[in-house]
């Protein structure tokens, strides 16, 4: 460790990465030597909720330590941070740490305010294009000219006439489009242990640099997000030996616009071919960590180095009708892995006890790096002290609806009314309640004996619900920017009958 006694943070965040598909889910895969390694020097947090089923508002809270409806950042309020939240990347870098954001996904940019206080950030461009090798990322804190925002304001113009269409014909059948990827790969590829065609395929190279430019004496905050894992999905470079196999890939529909129009429904074999493919990224991903994990090795941090491996929310294939994500706050879409793996890790893999959330991150790695506290202070709570005992309050989580234009304008009416609404979900022990704020419909479940949630017990259970009902109807009413004297008169009557209002 470094002179001045404090670990190296590391948090990789696998975008869309379900915590039932991965190792020690009930459906997770074996043979991911890099997670399975990684897990035996872990805390494992079985009981891990996002704080929403899409990528920017759980981003938002994975930087500041706050709910979506505390920094504003969803469908219903904005979809840029206010700079007068403090970040985790700025308080770390106050308390002397080196601080380094690299995010295949785009979002996580300037433009949406999510690199402040990062000596250097990159981002990716897009999710179409799976490359070999790119060691200098497309965009970057460092790789922008003084110039350049109005050439870049005029691109983003010109590229947002095209985001529709690409929505619509490029993800529908993606095959094609990766053929030309694969090829390039197979003919530049000169042994088989090379990185097989990714997204964002600089993020290793740059974290490798940053960390060899870096005083040893100096801990390092690294964030990193992996793509790989989100639709559209374009196979592994190994999983097809022939044109037949090649062609059952190619065709095999990835509509979202489709689905959230109604226009395609999608068979019970589609969506099974859907999950394969999905699953199939996780052997990628396990590649790149093993290499995210060999770069703190070769730079001599890894031994002083507390990493925390998570996702940003899940993803759905069919369950309760929904595909991919931003439909709806079941578990396929909110429950996530997370993995604490501690500076030298621990000698045998430990399962934790208490709900763990994204509110979670940003105390932890504060108390790790012994920075000074958020003034004002944060709901979430040190994740070590979950680790032997339950949570004592609920953690929340928020649907805030359809956000891209396209989605809205292809629906129809009375679908859109069904998968375009704001729901709010909570969690306590083995409870969890989801409240539609505007109709006041309630459902409850007891997720850890009905993972699938098949059996409403909301009505039977009315004071074992209570509490998680009492915190989800204020949240509601924030989000949406009612009072009681706005509310319908039905939904008055379903919260008066459970004692709110």
């Amino acid at each position: 460790m470094g002179a001045t006694d404090r670990p190296n943070l590391l948090v990789v965040v696998l975008d869309c990465v379900r915590a039932w598909d991965f190792p020690g889910g009930p459906d997770g895969p074996s043979g991911l030597e890099n997670i399975e390694a990684l897990r035996r020097e872990s805390w494992d947090f079985p009981r891990a909720a996002s704080v929403a089923h899409w990528t920017v508002p759980s981003h938002a809270t994975l930087f500041t330590g706050l709910y979506p409806w505390q920094h504003g950042v969803h469908a219903k309020g904005k979809l840029a941070l206010d700079p007068s939240f403090p970040q985790i990347g700025t308080l770390l870098r106050e308390s002397g740490y080196r601080t380094l954001s690299l995010s295949a996904n785009g979002l996580i940019s300037p433009t949406l305010g999510f690199t402040a206080g990062c000596d250097r950030a990159a981002w990716g461009v897009s999710l179409f294009n799976r490359v070999s090798e790119r060691s200098v990322p497309p965009q970057g804190s460092d790789t922008k000219s003084a110039g350049s925002a109005a050439a870049e304001g005029f691109v983003r113009e010109r590229l947002k006439s095209l985001s529709y269409w690409a929505a619509v014909y490029l993800a529908r059948y993606p095959g094609p489009w990766d053929f030309g990827t694969r090829l390039i790969h197979k003919i530049r590829r000169e042994d088989a242990s090379a990185m097989p065609p990714r997204m964002a395929p600089w993020v290793e190279p740059t974290l490798e640099r940053c960390l060899q430019e870096t005083p040893a004496d100096q801990p390092v905050y690294c964030f990193i997000n992996l793509l790989d894992a989100h639709e559209p999905y374009l196979s592994g470079i190994d999983e097809m030996p022939g044109w037949s196999e090649w062609w059952d890939y190619a065709s095999t529909r990835q509509d979202r616009l489709g689905w959230v129009s109604g226009e395609w429904k999608p068979t019970p074999p589609e969506l099974d071919r859907l999950h394969q493919l999905y699953r199939g990224t996780l052997e990628l991903l396990d590649r790149r960590i093993g290499r995210i994990i060999q770069a703190f090795k070769q730079a001599g941090r890894w031994d002083d180095t507390l990493m925390i491996l998570t996702s940003d929310h899940g993803q759905a294939f069919g369950e309760h009708q929904c595909l991919f994500h931003i439909t709806d706050i079941d578990e396929p879409e909110l429950r996530i892995p997370l993995l604490l793996r501690p500076p030298r890790g621990l000698d045998q893999p430990r399962s934790a006890v208490g709900w763990a959330s994204l509110i979670d991150i940003v105390p932890t790695l504060l108390a790790a790096a012994g920075a000074p506290e958020r003034a004002g202070g944060l709901p979430g709570v040190n994740l070590f002290s979950l680790t032997d005992q339950p949570r004592g309050d609920p953690i929340y989580a928020l649907g805030d609806g359809l956000v891209h234009a396209p989605d809205a304008a292809r629906a129809p009416a009375e679908r859109k009314a069904l998968i375009d609404r704001v729901l709010v979900g909570a969690y306590l022990n083995h409870r969890k309640v989801v409240l539609d704020p505007r109709s006041g419909e309630v459902r409850g479940f007891d997720v850890v004996n009905d993972r699938i949630e098949g059996r409403n017990i909301a009505e039977s259970d009315r004071a074992g619900f209570a509490p998680l009902l009492d915190g989800a109807s204020g949240i509601g009413r924030k989000v949406l920017g009612l009072d009681e004297s706005s509310m319908d008169a039905d939904v008055e009557d379903r919260l008066r009958s459970w004692g709110y209002i």
